[in-house]
């Protein structure tokens, strides 16, 4: 009996030692976010798709696919600069973690690299382009204050950022897991401000683009583009990259800057300079 005593005792007290622990500090999973359904007309555009991959001098590869019914002159232009080997040996000149890797405007000597002005198709210009700023999308950098000043340069997003919608010509996104490691190597490299160029976020050690390849036949790649010739001698691909400054008289104010800054507000407290 009095062993049963005992036993009795010892699972009350193990109850109330159980019923009175703390489950505050229980970490609980957050729920995923949301995405906004795809409409039919942008499963439509993105149907027709065009393979392009970017080899790096380390071997690595970004393999991409493009939609050129969703962004005709974009992809075109694009894949003219590809054939053309402009962008061989140029660099991703702009990595910023949690962000963008930017790259297609500047050799491995950081020469600002010229190429003509394409019109912006993105919503905010009179153009329907829903591709969101999602993880894994590539997109036209341009010059914040002109809309069609789109060139050569191009950014893959690390992370989605809504605040680009509809201001930026999305045109296609990394088509493999592999490739979105590619791109996460990238961002881990550590970069630096290089102030004779004006340039921040600069990887210390280059990353080189050896080629651009396209791999899809003729028949899906759009033959017509609209371009507008660029007269500025330096582009300033601003809100999306901090270039050399030129001196056109349209140059930003400091209160546009800071409004920009704010919209693009990225923690680079990690930044080291070299």
């Amino acid at each position: 009996m009095k062993k049963i005593s005992i036993s009795l005792a010892l699972i009350l007290t193990m109850v109330m030692v159980l019923c009175g622990c703390d489950n505050s500090n229980k970490p609980t999973a957050s729920p995923e976010p949301t995405k906004k359904p795809m409409s039919e007309e942008l499963k439509k555009l993105t149907q027709n798709t065009v393979d392009a991959t970017i080899t790096l001098s380390s071997g690595d590869e970004i393999n991409l696919e493009l939609y050129p019914d969703l962004a005709p002159d974009t992809v075109e232009n694009f894949i003219s600069l590809a054939n053309e080997g402009f962008y061989d040996g140029t660099i991703f000149h702009r990595v910023i973690p949690g962000f963008v890797i930017q790259g297609g405007g500047y050799d491995e000597d950081l020469n600002s690299l010229k190429a003509d002005t394409i019109i912006g198709e993105f919503t905010s210009n009179g153009f329907v382009n829903e591709l969101p700023h999602e993880r894994g999308v590539i997109s036209m950098a341009r010059i914040s204050s002109d809309p069609d000043s789109a060139t050569s340069q191009f950014f893959i997003m690390l992370e989605d950022t809504p605040a680009l919608d509809g201001d930026y010509a999305a045109f296609g996104k990394v088509k493999d897991d592999m490739s979105l490691a590619v791109i996460d190597d990238i961002a881990m490299v550590r970069t630096g401000s290089v102030s004779s160029v004006g340039l921040e976020d600069v990887p210390v050690s280059p990353v080189v683009i050896r080629s651009i390849t396209i791999s899809s036949s003729d028949e899906s790649i759009p033959q017509t583009k609209s371009k507008k010739s660029s007269d500025d001698e330096d582009e300033d691909i601003f809100a999306i990259d901090d270039d050399e400054e030129d001196d056109d008289d349209d140059e930003l104010t400091e209160a546009e800057i800071e409004k920009i800054e704010d919209m693009f507000s990225t923690d680079k407290s990690s930044k080291t300079t070299s």
